[in-house]
């Protein structure tokens, strides 16, 4: 009982200090796998909050990534909305891992996927909302194959094929061979560990998916916002989101697709299945299809 006690002070100081600028404990965080820690906190302040922060060393050996690529059938008309083209196949995120680490003889990846998260936003996203394929905005690739693209484009989380990481505000078509995988968000909301000027009117309280990086690039944090449950998390808005992952250690971040599709996954060994570690309603049955996820895989 006291190391439970200490354990539930420990997380409330943390979230105490989540606009403070004083910083994260990493060296309480949960390890999940090598390189990969996980805090789960709460906050009173200024609204109730749940968020959870897993920060990535990429320089973990055998460590990379994996995205949503091309539909089998990219590039045809939608058949639920043939206003818009096939690119990607909506799918829960779980889903996305469970696909990725199917078993070579039986017809799958077979990839030691441990931990995924939603990605992009994308088209349509119209009533009924439940449309079978989606269309990421701006450019989008995925294990070196363009999935989207676009003359208008979206900042992005890119990661290169020497395994560097960055968030770009566009791409250069001359650089795409260099690019292994490139996911498009909404906005920057950091640069140089200060939130960007002008989000603060945007007064959306909301769930939120947000990346970001420090500044030597090692280390990526992925921000997931529990929001829209009253007594649980009310959410966030994107100033506070660019807070939190500044707090965390990021010189940069990105927001990414939330509300609904805010989802943060890891591979439980004991129960072997993907584990959802957010929560989107208070039975945590609900999870959104969503059209773009990432995932984060280790060498076997």
């Amino acid at each position: 009982m006291n190391r439970f006690i200490r354990r539930a002070a420990l997380l409330m100081l943390l979230g105490a200090v989540l606009f403070s600028g004083l910083g994260m404990e990493w060296d309480s965080a949960k390890t999940l796998y090598t390189g990969i820690k996980l805090l789960q906190l709460r906050s009173k302040t200024p609204r109730l909050l749940r968020y959870y922060i897993m920060r990535i060393d990429l320089h973990t050996p055998g460590l990379s990534f994996v995205s949503t690529g091309r539909d089998r059938d990219w590039d045809k008309p939608m058949p639920d909305y043939p206003k818009l083209k096939i690119r990607t196949k909506r799918i829960t995120t779980a889903e996305f891992m469970r696909n990725a680490r199917a078993p070579r003889k039986a017809g799958g990846p077979g990839l030691n996927m441990v931990a995924a998260f939603n990605a992009a936003p994308w088209r349509p996203w119209v009533p009924p909302y439940n449309h079978k394929y989606g269309d990421p905005p701006g450019t989008m690739i995925s294990n070196g194959v363009v999935v989207s693209e676009r003359a208008k484009q979206n900042p992005m989380f890119v990661i290169r094929r020497d395994g560097r990481a960055d968030i770009v505000a566009e791409l250069d078509k001359r650089d795409y061979p260099k690019i292994k995988e490139a996911l498009p968000g909404f906005s920057i909301i950091a640069r140089n560990a200060k939130v960007v000027k002008g989000i603060e009117r945007d007064k959306g309280i909301h769930p939120r998916t947000a990346f970001g990086l420090s500044r030597d690039r090692r280390y990526m944090y992925v921000l997931v916002v529990d929001g829209r449950q009253k007594d649980w998390s009310i959410g966030a808005t994107l100033a506070e989101t660019a807070k939190i992952l500044i707090d965390a250690g990021a010189c940069d971040a990105l927001n990414m697709d939330g509300g609904g599709s805010s989802s943060m996954c890891v591979w439980d060994r004991r129960k072997k299945k993907p584990v959802l570690i957010n929560r989107h309603d208070a039975n945590r049955k609900y999870m959104r299809p969503v059209a773009s996820n990432l995932g984060i895989v280790f060498k076997k």
